[in-house]
C-alpha cells in the first residue's frame, strides 16, 4: 500500500474542539490492531498555535497504534513506546480507541513494515508538523497491518475530518493566503528539527524512567534499543 499523499497546501475549513471521550467497548485479542486517539495539548500550546495561525487552535490530536502489547508512534522517526507514557503526556486516557481486528503479520513482519516506512515515506526528512506527523503514520500503518479496508467508512471519515484535518487546515486562515502559508511552513521545517530532537530526548528519558519503575527486564527494554 502507498502512503497517504503528503499535501502541499492547507485544507479548507475550521478547526474544531476535541471530541468527547468514549471508553473502548471491547477487550482486544492478542493480534488485534488497536489505534488510540489522545489530546496532548496544553493551554500554552494552543495559545501559541492560535497566534501563529491567526485562528483558534483547540487541541493537538495524537494517534498511537498497537499490536500484542507493543505500541508505536512517530515523531520524525517511527518509534516504539508504551501506552502509559502517551497517556501521561496527554494527562489522561485516550479520547477514542478503535479495534481494527487482527493482523495476519508476525511481530517480525511488522518490524520490517515499520522499518521500510521509516526509510521511505516516514524518513526523518519527510516529517512535517502539519502534513506528515504521527497521525498520518498511524493511519498508514494501520492499513498495512490490516488492509486497505481496515477502517469502516464512518470511522475513516472521523479520522480524516477530525484528526488529520486539524494539522492540515490549521494554517488556512493566515493573512497573505497561500504565500504566507508556504513561508510559515518553510520556517517551521527549519525549527522543527530542533524541537523534534528535544522531543525525542524527553521521550527517551520517559521511556527509561517508566521501564525502571515497572522493573522491565533489561533485555526487553526499548529505551536502549
Amino acid at each position: 500500500l502507498s502512503a497517504r499523499p503528503k499535501l502541499n497546501s492547507c485544507r479548507p475549513g475550521p478547526n474544531l474542539h476535541p471530541p468527547q471521550r468514549e471508553d473502548p467497548v471491547e477487550t482486544p485479542q492478542s493480534r488485534d490492531v488497536v489505534v488510540k486517539l489522545y489530546d496532548i495539548s496544553t493551554p500554552e500550546l494552543c495559545q501559541a498555535m492560535s497566534v501563529l495561525a491567526f485562528k483558534p487552535a483547540y487541541w493537538f490530536p495524537k494517534l498511537s497504534i498497537g499490536v500484542g502489547g507493543r505500541t508505536w508512534s512517530y515523531d520524525g522517526e517511527p518509534e516504539e513506546t508504551y501506552d502509559a507514557i502517551i497517556a501521561n503526556a496527554a494527562g489522561g486516557p485516550p479520547l477514542r480507541t478503535w479495534n481494527l481486528g487482527p493482523t495476519p503479520l508476525s511481530d517480525e513482519e511488522i518490524d520490517v513494515v515499520i522499518s521500510d516506512m521509516g526509510a521511505t515515506d516516514y524518513a526523518p526528512e519527510e516529517y512535517d508538523f502539519f502534513m506528515r506527523n504521527c497521525n498520518h503514520f498511524c493511519y498508514d500503518l494501520s492499513e498495512r497491518l490490516v488492509g486497505s479496508e481496515a477502517w469502516p467508512a464512518v470511522q475513516a471519515e472521523f479520522i480524516d475530518e477530525r484528526v488529520l484535518h486539524e494539522s492540515e487546515a490549521i494554517l488556512n486562515n493566515m493573512p497573505g493566503g497561500a504565500l504566507q502559508q508556504s513561508l510559515t511552513r518553510s520556517v517551521t521545517r527549519g525549527v522543527q528539527k530542533i524541537i523534534v530532537k528535544s522531543w525525542r530526548k524527553e521521550w527517551k528519558r520517559a521511556l527509561a524512567e517508566y521501564e525502571e519503575q515497572q522493573n522491565i527486564p533489561l533485555e526487553q527494554r526499548i529505551s536502549s534499543a
